[in-house]
């Protein structure tokens, strides 16, 4: 059974890593034209401080500290000639601060400067700058204002190329983070309105829609956190939706934990997650009423995120140990964890990242994509097991409703189900119409050939009562012999002409089977025939008549000796 399970999450593991690679390598790119990285021999001077023959990409080399806000950072290099390119543009991505662009000492671009004299919050973003096409020669200088403490350490690397192969580039260079992020958008928000539409079928109704949302910002926080969004949005925005959607994440893993769970200590455990919860709360409340940003406080996050993978670690090593929860769980259970601990080793990247120690970019962004691929895929197994439990135990139920209200012989419905409908007649409109039928002569056929031909009699009537009367007619076994049929709407039935129709049909087995006469008693009563009265009154006055008829024809035709 251990192996079972060991494969059956393997081959989820494996099904995500191809479906990360697929993303990855099937949207080839090839640029029409050379793309330049102009990393190397940058002059920048950070304050009053200049050096020489900078490596953008690694400038925490020459920083004597960490930046602060209002330091100014400017740095230059001459643009080198690449020929003859269309739409030439220079790519650079920015964090937490302003950015000027000039050409010669000419300004071309200018960001961010109205949100930095305001303190507002500045974000991170791609920037696509177009230049003249005789650029080449010329000196290309950026003037940044940094807002945030240690906003950055170095740049990514800056290019210079034909607008449409700069950013096609960065697409296919983003393309599983993109395929990642929509799909865990699409799939969220379809399992949301899915669970919606089913919320009375599924038990577990609750933790589905959690991970329905949590999917949701799931994909939106991968996409900001990795600008993908940064040419269809505002820097600020994107950013700020980037820390909003991460601040939920450990929230969401405590109330999964709490709805999947049998927490032993409930206080305790609360308070736990109340503590949780309520930090990225009180991030939100600094940021937006007391202007300290989103950015200063992800440090204390990142401890709270690290406390609730411990959390999640905790619980998930009981349950593959104890199996104390339900299989639905079980499965979103592994996929929280395995979300949970790739979040925790794209952490651990982006730790060691800003420690200098720069790790392969495809790999984090791999780990991301993979963990969010898997709890998706978990989402979707734990949907389709408590959607296939659900309509078990609907059938089980129906079964044993079944078995409760039915007669066991002719699966017509029994006295109780009789009753019980009568009793709703009375709450009716409609002028109904009761039949007494009664089986004559059925003790006879017992007595003279057994119980297994008075059986017969009994099941043959039955399939007679339910040829004659339609599924729209309600039919009950009520006693051994005796049998009740309703019509609600009887004022388009002509119901002497179905009488009439039954006894032809039983002459006809007669004249097929003549071991024993089969024939009936029949009598029937009209709702505006007892006025004021219920539908037990209804049946009495049926039945009087049933055995009035039973009576002449026992008198008249002596049926009890013609067998």
């Amino acid at each position: 059974m251990k192996a079972y399970r060991f494969l059956r999450v393997a081959s989820v593991i494996l099904l995500s890593i191809i479906a990360v690679y697929i993303c990855r390598y099937t949207f080839s790119f090839k640029a029409e034209y050379p793309i330049m990285d102009l990393d190397k021999g940058w002059t920048v001077t950070i304050n009053s401080k200049t050096y020489e023959d900078v490596d953008i990409t690694r400038l925490y080399e020459v920083l004597d500290s960490k930046l602060a806000r209002d330091d100014r950072v400017s740095m230059w290099t001459t643009l080198p000639d690449d020929g003859d390119i269309p739409f030439p543009v220079i790519q650079i991505k920015t964090r937490y601060s302003t950015l000027s662009c000039y050409l010669d000492d000419i300004l071309i671009y200018e960001n961010g400067l109205m949100a930095y004299a305001n303190d507002e919050f500045l974000g991170k973003r791609y920037h696509f700058i177009s230049l003249p096409s005789d650029y080449a020669g010329k000196t290309v200088r950026f003037d940044m204002y940094v807002s945030e403490k240690n906003a950055f350490n170095s740049f990514e690397s800056i290019k210079v190329g034909s607008q449409p192969d700069v950013e096609g580039q960065l697409t296919h260079s983003n393309i599983q983070i993109i395929i990642t992020g929509f799909f865990m958008l699409a799939f969220g928000l379809a399992f949301l309105c899915i669970t919606l539409f089913f919320i009375t079928a599924v038990h577990e109704v609750v933790t589905l829609l959690i991970g329905s949302l949590f999917c949701i910002f799931m994909g939106t926080y991968i996409l900001c956190y990795y600008n993908v969004l940064s040419m269809f949005m505002d820097a600020p925005h994107e950013t700020l939706i980037e820390y909003m959607t991460l601040y939920t994440m450990v929230p969401f893993c405590y109330i999964m934990l709490y709805l999947m769970q049998h927490v032993e200590n409930k206080k305790l455990y609360l308070i736990v997650a109340s503590i949780g919860c309520l930090i990225p709360v009180m991030q939100y409340i600094l940021h937006f009423a007391f202007g300290i940003h989103l950015k200063v406080t992800l440090p204390v996050y990142h401890v709270d995120g690290l406390v609730g993978f411990g959390l999640v670690l905790y619980y998930a090593q009981k349950n593959f140990r104890k199996r104390d929860i339900p299989n639905g769980d079980m499965i979103q259970m592994a996929g929280l964890l395995a979300f949970t601990a790739c979040a925790t080793i794209h952490l651990g990247i982006y730790v060691l990242g800003s420690m200098h120690i720069q790790i392969y970019l495809p790999l984090a962004k791999g780990i991301i994509s993979l963990g969010c691929l898997y709890f998706a895929t978990c989402q979707l197994a734990n949907y389709l097991v408590n959607i296939t439990e659900a309509y078990a135990t609907k059938k089980e139920n129906m079964s044993l409703t079944h078995l409760a209200y039915a007669d066991g012989l002719t699966n017509l419905a029994n006295r109780a189900k009789s009753d019980s409908f009568l009793e709703s007649l009375n709450d009716s409109e409609d002028d109904y119409c009761i039949i007494s039928i009664d089986l004559n002569g059925l003790k006879a056929v017992n007595d003279k050939f057994g119980h297994i031909a008075g059986d017969r009699y009994i099941t043959d009537f039955a399939k007679v009562l339910g040829n004659t009367f339609g599924d729209d007619t309600f039919k009950a076994r009520i006693g051994g012999d005796e049998f009740l049929v309703i019509i609600r709407d009887s004022s388009v039935v002509d119901v002497s002409a179905l009488i009439e129709r039954m006894n032809s049909a039983l002459n006809v087995m007669n004249a097929l089977y003549p071991d024993y006469h089969r024939s009936v008693a029949t009598g029937y009563a009209y709702r505006h025939e007892c006025e004021g009265k219920g539908s037990h009154e209804v049946y009495l006055l049926a039945d009087q008549r049933m055995y009035e008829l039973k009576r002449k024809m026992h008198e008249d035709l002596g049926i009890h000796t013609r067998l």
